[in-house]
């Protein structure tokens, strides 16, 4: 079952993956735990002060979720109590599950809508969903075109090139270069501007693309802190995921 992604009709993605295809997805995997954590509850009471996930939710999430990256023992080695915005992944999920409206917040609770209940055991709905809330919200100029015509974010090439070009292990460094002009990235910084672009393409599209299991991930002898180490390669689940459309006047073809 392909859909048209809400990026564009040029992005079309595979709704109708199995499960077992989805395991390496920590965002649909965990994500539909959630769903159906609070579905279980009646809601997930939520603080007073901020609107998050209680502190129980969160150290549910902390042994439940086991994302890579996240374990209990990396995240209660920075904090021995552990709220929400201390685990990254979780707060992604919340802001991206309320922006799809999936979940509300009513009376205290975050609730499941009516679409969060229809998408209750559908995992590749759930899949292709985050896939559009992931970039949405990652994308720092809000889909601006003129930001799109500049070539800075253009997320469909970024695909192209995860698609063509990532078959096997390939540098962070290189594969900024392959995905956004690096030139017209500010030169601040004592680092500058090559810097700058890395930093960007590993927030913004390497986080979302490894969440979603669509990209795999090691770190060079530096650890966490070397970007520059970094390599990447596709997953099996891309090109199962994703096609991509030539678009023309009137017509699209897919590849």
């Amino acid at each position: 079952m392909m859909l048209s992604s809400e990026l564009g009709p040029h992005i079309l993605l595979n709704a109708g993956l199995p499960l077992p295809d989805l395991k390496v997805s920590p965002l649909c995997i965990n994500g539909m735990k959630l769903l159906a954590y609070a579905h279980d509850l009646g809601g997930i009471p939520l603080t007073q002060s901020m609107a998050n996930f209680n502190r129980r939710c969160v150290e549910w999430a902390a042994e439940e979720f086991r994302w890579p990256g996240y374990e209990p023992a990396d995240l209660y080695a920075v904090s021995k109590v552990l709220n929400e915005p201390d685990f990254p992944p979780l707060f992604g999920l919340h802001s991206m599950f309320l922006n799809a409206r999936v979940v509300r917040h009513h009376k205290g609770k975050a609730v499941l809508t009516k679409a969060g209940k229809s998408i209750l055991g559908a995992h590749g709905k759930l899949q292709a969903l985050l896939f559009d809330r992931a970039f949405f919200d990652s994308d720092p100029y809000g889909g601006d075109p003129r930001v799109i015509e500049a070539g800075l974010w253009d997320i469909r090439h970024i695909l192209s090139v995860v698609g063509n070009r990532l078959a096997d292990w390939v540098s962070l460094p290189d594969f900024t270069e392959w995905s956004v002009p690096v030139e017209i990235f500010p030169t601040t910084g004592p680092l500058g501007a090559k810097h700058n672009a890395i930093l960007y393409v590993a927030l913004n599209a390497v986080r979302p693309l490894s969440w979603l299991g669509l990209i795999e991930v090691v770190n060079g002898q530096g650890g966490m802190g070397d970007l520059g180490g970094r390599h990447l390669r596709k997953t099996s689940l891309f090109d199962k995921f994703v096609r991509l459309a030539i678009l023309q006047t009137g017509t699209a073809s897919v590849h």
